[in-house]
């Protein structure tokens, strides 16, 4: 009997494995729940880094083109993480429209008395706070992928080809998509610069989890480009003492709890570390990673050092302690902390949007690595920190995201709503300016 049930088990894994290779790899209908909005689009990519349908990123590209001829343009982008897909009951999918009605609310919902700072900012920058004039279009992007591959419980078996898939799909069609969406961004920034437009075009990306690894292997590699760019100009230049020209991807990237580890940084650490920033860079990347974060505190170094011990040669020394920790808990990259200290839902205590146009300076020159408090969160920089750094490695108190799957937490989203917001007005006049601020 025991020879018996061996056998099964044997079999029932066997049968699990195989069809773990095609369970959920799949292309859902493509269904944003409870919205109406002709600007929400889900994106899916299979387990080979290709696009489902091409045909959707298209359209995606070509409605965000046409809107930005005429409008202003908000184009907010998600890639969820373990154990979630396109599928239109999703939580993630769910959840992520309903932070972009949300958003939606705030920026063009003139009842809602919490608008009024976006529109007066908005009308500082663009000249017209009325939806009338200028419109302003929040478009979403849900990306989808097979972040889950097994039924129940057993998806958690999966860590190793989720991380891999993870990858793939960073590396694929997502990378270029990526690519032309930053670039219609830079264009319409360029437009603005130039002073032929002003109109303008937001574009934030958010990762969580293994989906923080999907969006970090997309953009990394411009990224790295553009800082040995900035190299090659301070070993040309040496008299330069301030460097501003990081642009990097859209608006800011934020990869909250992202499971991918701090190796795969190391390169970016080093060379943004040794470049001196000016008061006019503007934030790049955030990461955001909770102290209640479990699975990335023990389960993710259990599963890195697994793989160290069977599938990786030697650590030379330091290597192995930035293989086996996820980016955020690697404690020699964390720039800040994140706490709250009050109630407040002013963008920064006594904020006023007339600073746009009557002191520009004043947000041109501000140090978006070290503020006061940002709708109730303060940012707490630590002995990492440099200032006017591209990089914010924070870590976040529990208050502020509960553990490692929270990532539509309200006090979450209120902090990057506003952050991003001032982070958004900066790099709109730092792009435009002729002026030599000091």
């Amino acid at each position: 009997m025991n020879n018996y049930a061996v056998m099964g088990a044997l079999g029932l894994l066997l049968v699990l494995w195989l069809t773990g290779c095609a369970y959920n790899h799949k292309q859902f209908p493509a269904i944003v729940p409870s919205s109406t909005a002709p600007d929400d689009f889900v994106i899916q990519i299979d387990d080979h880094g290709q696009f489902w349908d091409n045909s959707v990123p298209n359209r995606a590209l070509e409605r965000i083109s046409e809107l930005s001829q005429t409008s202003n343009v908000i184009v907010l982008l998600f890639v969820h993480g373990w154990h979630h897909d396109a599928a239109p009951d999703n939580q993630n999918l769910r959840d992520f429209a309903a932070s972009v009605a949300d958003t939606r609310r705030r920026l063009i919902d003139i009842s809602n008395p919490e608008s009024a700072v976006y529109r007066q900012s908005r009308k500082a920058l663009t000249g017209s706070e009325s939806l009338s004039v200028v419109s302003i279009y929040v478009v979403s992007i849900y990306v989808g992928w097979r972040g889950r591959s097994l039924p129940g419980f057993l998806d958690y078996a999966t860590f190793w080809s989720r991380k891999a898939a993870a990858e793939r799909v960073g590396e694929g069609d997502l990378r270029e998509f990526l690519s032309r969406l930053n670039t219609l961004y830079r264009e319409k920034r360029d437009q603005r610069a130039f002073g032929t437009t002003d109109l303008f075009m937001g574009l934030t990306s958010f990762g969580h989890s293994f989906g923080g690894q999907v969006l970090f292997r997309s953009v990394a590699y411009e990224i790295e480009r553009e800082l040995l760019a900035l190299h090659a100009k301070t070993d040309t230049s040496r008299k330069l003492n301030e460097i501003t020209g990081l642009i990097g991807f859209g608006d800011l990237v934020v990869l909250i709890n992202p499971a991918f580890e701090a190796l795969q940084f190391e390169r970016i650490w080093r060379l943004s570390t040794s470049l001196p920033f000016g008061r006019q860079q503007n934030p790049v990347m955030l990461v955001v990673s909770s102290a209640g974060d479990v699975p990335r505190q023990v389960l993710f170094p259990i599963g890195r050092n697994l793989d160290a011990l069977f599938l990786r040669p030697d650590f030379r020394p330091g290597q192995r302690a930035l293989w086996t920790q996820a980016l955020g808990e690697y404690e020699p990259f964390r720039t800040h902390s994140i706490e709250i200290v009050s109630d407040s839902s002013q963008l920064t205590p006594g904020f006023d949007p007339s600073l746009y146009t009557s002191a520009p300076c004043a947000i041109e020159n501000l140090d978006l690595t070290n503020l006061p408090s940002i709708a109730g969160v303060r940012l707490t920089p630590t002995e990492n920190h440099r200032s006017n750094s591209p990089f914010l490695i924070a870590h976040a108190s529990v208050s502020v995201v509960l553990d490692h799957t929270t990532v539509f937490e309200e006090t979450l989203r209120k902090f990057l709503n506003d952050y991003i917001a001032i982070t958004q007005g900066k790099r709109m006049l730092t792009a435009r300016s002729s002026r030599e601020c000091m």
